[in-house]
């Protein structure tokens, strides 16, 4: 009776133990027998060594360990490696070739064909970033400022593109850790191919996700920790902005916040004579129904110096964009997504919506939530 419950037991502690294990099995072509292949855990920001291979006869190498949860790992020979992410349970093969060693194939392992994936979309938008500079620097001192215009465009087409196409990753892989490589991808040393404001909210999303997922992921720890941190950045940055705009300029607070395109608009940038700043929401019906009745204010004096300078103070960007495209505002729309927290909505103490202020480009604020009527006077006086 005794050696039964022994081997039931060992059954069970084998088979709760083949759940979390994970193999690699793997061939590189043209490698000699001699060389070594090296197995590194990929940590946040140091990788260390768990297991070495000398290749066979025909270059192939194994590995074999336990994970609890997701984790990245980087294959590496000489001074070349690829990145895998591999999940409990998973047998993966991996095939490439010493000479080119970025271009393998790799299967079992749906993480992992994310991060090649990732690897080598990245991959092809730095070269054709390299070749245009390398072309803007041969005609740089010869070429026609139109010339250099239209290379400028092909740079900035390309880096939207790399852009959108990680933003489209993202949203399709919430719940893979594939995507914190695609929040932090760069383009070269100095530029994230997520560079815009609005993209915080995709770190925001990646890790509300995540953390309940994979809590004891050192990476999902570090994203969480580095969310935090720049939501608080970017919040004592647009404080101080304001404050400082506010300081140069005592006429009206400055805001600076997103658009849906994700581009920073300046209030005080604005050239026009008269600014109707409007603090609204897509959930908040009198909002609605202020905007529609802007409209046709809006398509009189638009061309004679008249802008609209709309702050969401919503929290959801899908909710807002929903609003805006369906009402079809045309005029300036920008949000924090922080709703009542909003810097913007702070200092100008905003309290109910629509709230509005009319501002006069040389006296400043001459009106509070003006009613139409006396919004067509205000602009019939200083416009028509």
């Amino acid at each position: 009776m005794k050696k039964i419950v022994i081997a039931v037991f060992a059954v069970l502690l084998f088979g709760c133990s083949s759940e979390n294990q994970y193999t690699i099995e793997g061939s590189i072509d043209g490698a000699s027998s001699d060389q070594w292949v090296y197995l590194k855990n990929k940590g946040v920001n140091s990788s260390t060594v768990l297991d070495s291979a000398r290749l066979g006869k025909k270059g192939e190498f194994g590995f074999k360990g336990e994970i609890e949860y997701p984790r990245f790992f980087d294959l590496t020979m000489e001074d070349r490696f690829a990145t895998l992410l591999i999940k409990p349970g998973e047998d993966v093969r991996f095939h490439t070739r010493a000479g080119s060693f970025h271009d393998y194939t790799v299967q079992g392992s749906p993480g992992s064909q994310h991060v090649k994936t990732l690897d080598q979309r990245l991959r092809k938008t730095k070269s054709k970033l390299d070749s245009l500079t390398r072309l803007f620097r041969q005609k740089e001192g010869q070429a026609s400022a139109e010339e250099i215009e239209r290379i400028n465009e092909q740079y900035r087409e390309i880096l939207n593109r790399q852009r959108d196409s990680s933003v489209a990753f993202i949203i399709n892989h919430l719940r893979s850790l594939a995507s914190i490589m695609a929040l932090y991808q760069k383009v070269n040393d100095d530029r994230y191919v997520l560079y815009k404001n609005s993209d915080l909210q995709y770190i925001r999303l990646v890790a509300d996700s995540l953390k309940d997922e994979y809590p004891r992921s050192e990476h999902v720890k570090a994203l969480v920790a580095n969310k935090e941190d720049l939501m608080k950045k970017y919040r004592n940055l647009e404080l101080q902005n304001t404050l400082s705009q506010m300081g140069k300029v005592s006429r009206y607070p400055e805001v600076n916040l997103p658009n849906l395109q994700g581009d920073s608009v300046s209030l005080q940038g604005l050239d026009d004579k008269m600014i109707l700043l409007s603090f609204w929401a897509s959930w908040n019906k009198p909002s609605i129904q202020r905007s529609l009745e802007l409209k046709s204010l809006y398509n009189r004096y638009h061309d004679q110096g008249f802008e609209i300078y709309q702050v969401s103070l919503d929290q959801s960007r899908e909710d807002w964009q929903r609003a805006v495209r369906f009402d079809q505002l045309p005029w300036i729309n920008v949000s924090s997504l922080n709703g009542y927290e909003s810097y913007a909505a702070r200092v100008y103490n905003v309290q109910d919506l629509p709230s509005d202020f009319l501002i006069h480009q040389e006296r400043g604020i001459i009106a509070k939530d003006p009613s139409k009527q006396e919004l067509r006077r205000q602009l019939s006086i200083a416009l028509d």
